[in-house]
C-alpha cells in the first residue's frame, strides 16, 4: 500500500465506534486496543511517529481476525482490511527470534507447508504415522497440548480426512447437452488437499447445471496465507502463477469459480495486489473480474431444481470472507432453500467469526477457542444436525471443536448438500 493510500484510509475513519459491537475480539475482551477503532489509533500513532512499534502493540494487531465485520457496518467505508494487512509482521522475519521454538515451528508450518498440496500430503502421511505411534497421546500427557491444543486438534482432523482418490479432470463437458457456460474451477491448496471431496462435488454440480469445466493442473495456492501474514512478495508470485495457469482459457471462460471464501476474496483482490506490476496489472484485473464464488455463480447462471430430499435440520454459518469480504449473503442460503425436505434454521450471530480466520486458530489459539465455543453454543440452540458454511477453514475449525466437545454435528459446505440433493454424491 502506498503512503498516500494508507493516509487516506486513516482519514476515512471518524472514530464513531459503530464497529465495536460487531468486533469479536472486542466483544470477548472489552479492550479498546482490540477493536477496529483502537487498532486504527495504534497504527496511525505508529505511522506518525507518536509511538514506537512494540511487542505489546503487535499483539493487539495480531489478535485481529481480519474478519471484515467492521467494514460491513462502517458508515464511512473504511477499508480496514487493507490497513491491518499492511501492518502485519512478516512471520518469517524478526518475530521468529523472539518467540519460542514451538511457536516458530507452527509459523513455519503455516507458510512452508499449507500453501503446497504435495507437502500437505507428506504432512498427512507423517501424522498418520505419529498417531499410530501414540505421539498425540504423549503430547496430551506431557502438558504441551494445553498450549498447542489447536495445532494438535488440527493435526488429528487432518489425519482423519480421507485422501482424494481421483484427480480432478483437466476438462469436462456438461452432464447433458450443449454447454451453457464454460468455467474454470479453482481447486486451491488446503481446500484440495484436505476437502477434495467438496471440490469434486462442486465439479459435479457445475456440470449438472450445464457448465463445461476447466481445471488447470498448474494452478497454485491463491496466496492468502502469505498475504495475511504480511508477505506480499510471495503472494504476488502465486497470483502471477494463477493468472498464467488460467490465462490460456481466460478469454473463453465465463467465470473462474471458487468454493472457498478466503480464496475467493484473495483472487478477487489480485487487481490490487498486482496493481503496480506493469506486466500483470491489466491481466490481474481481467482475471479478478471473472472470479465468482460458486453460490454467486449458480445464482447468476440459473440453477436446476434438485429432486432428492434431505429431511434434516440445517443451520448456516456465514464465512467472514464471503459475507463481509465479498458481500455475498443470501446466495448460499438460496441454494440450500431449493433442497426438498431441508429445514433451514436461523443462527444467532451467524455472521460472527468462528475463530478459524485462515491460520488464526494456530497462531492465536486462545481467542480462536473462545470464539469456537461461542459459535457452537449458538449452534446448539438451533437443534440442527448439520451446519453448512462456505469456507474450508471454518469447516475444519468447527469440526475440530465439535469432535473435542462430543457434539454429533455434520459440518459441510452447502455444495456438498446440493450435490447430495442431485443424487450425484459418490
Amino acid at each position: 500500500m502506498s503512503e498516500t493510500a494508507q493516509f487516506d484510509y486513516f482519514q476515512h475513519c471518524v472514530h464513531c465506534g459503530l464497529c465495536l459491537p460487531k468486533c469479536p475480539t472486542y466483544a470477548e475482551l472489552g479492550d479498546e486496543n482490540d477493536s477496529p477503532r483502537g487498532r486504527i489509533y495504534l497504527m496511525q500513532a505508529i505511522d506518525t511517529g507518536r509511538i514506537a512499534p512494540s511487542e505489546r502493540i503487535q499483539h493487539h494487531l495480531d489478535l485481529c481476525l481480519d474478519c471484515r465485520a467492521c467494514e460491513t457496518v462502517c458508515p464511512s467505508g473504511v477499508q480496514y482490511g487493507r490497513l491491518i494487512e499492511s501492518y502485519r509482521t512478516n512471520i518469517t522475519g524478526d518475530q521468529n527470534r523472539r518467540t519460542g521454538m514451538l511457536d516458530q515451528l507452527v509459523r513455519r508450518l503455516v507458510l512452508h507447508i499449507f500453501p503446497y498440496r504435495r507437502r500437505i500430503g507428506w504432512l498427512r502421511r507423517g501424522l498418520r504415522l505419529a498417531g499410530a505411534l501414540g505421539f498425540f497421546e504423549f503430547l496430551r500427557a506431557s502438558g504441551i497440548a494445553r498450549r498447542y491444543g489447536a495445532g494438535l486438534r488440527f493435526a488429528e482432523v487432518l489425519d482423519q480426512e480421507p485422501a482424494t482418490l481421483k484427480p480432478l479432470p483437466r476438462y469436462s463437458l456438461p452432464v447433458n447437452g450443449k454447454p451453457r457456460a464454460r468455467v474454470g474451477l479453482f481447486a486451491g491448496c488446503v481446500g484440495e488437499a484436505i476437502l477434495g471431496a467438496t471440490n469434486r462435488a462442486t465439479h459435479r454440480v457445475l456440470r449438472r447445471n450445464g457448465c463445461a469445466v476447466d481445471c488447470p493442473a498448474d494452478q497454485v495456492c491463491c496466496g492468502a496465507i502469505h498475504y495475511h501474514a504480511g508477505d506480499r512478495t510471495t503472494a504476488a508470485r502465486f497470483a502471477r502463477a494463477n493468472i498464467e495457469a488460467f490465462e490460456s482459457q481466460n478469454e473463453r471462460l465465463d467465470a473462474i469459480v471458487v468454493n472457498v471464501a478466503g480464496c475467493g476474496l484473495m483472487l478477487k483482490d489480485y487487481a490490487e495486489l498486482l496493481g503496480d506490476d506493469p506486466h500483470y496489472a491489466k491481466r490481474a484485473r481481467h482475471f479478478a473480474d471473472r472470479v465468482r464464488d460458486v453460490s454467486e455463480f449458480l445464482t447468476e447462471h440459473g440453477i436446476e431444481q434438485p429432486t432428492h430430499a434431505i429431511a434434516e435440520r440445517v443451520t448456516y454459518h456465514h464465512a467472514c470472507h464471503l459475507c463481509h469480504g465479498q458481500g455475498i449473503w443470501q446466495q448460499p442460503q438460496h441454494l440450500l432453500s431449493l433442497i426438498p425436505g431441508l429445514e433451514l434454521v436461523d443462527l444467532k450471530e451467524a455472521d460472527w467469526c468462528c475463530g478459524a480466520a485462515g491460520t488464526y486458530s494456530l497462531t492465536q489459539p486462545d481467542m480462536a477457542n473462545r470464539l469456537a465455543r461461542r459459535k457452537l453454543e449458538h449452534i446448539d440452540e438451533t437443534h440442527s444436525q448439520i451446519v453448512a458454511t462456505a469456507n474450508a477453514g471454518c469447516i475444519l475449525h468447527l469440526r475440530q471443536h465439535a469432535i473435542e466437545t462430543g457434539r454429533d454435528l455434520s459440518i459441510v459446505h452447502p455444495i456438498d448438500l446440493l450435490d447430495r440433493a442431485y443424487g450425484l454424491s459418490e
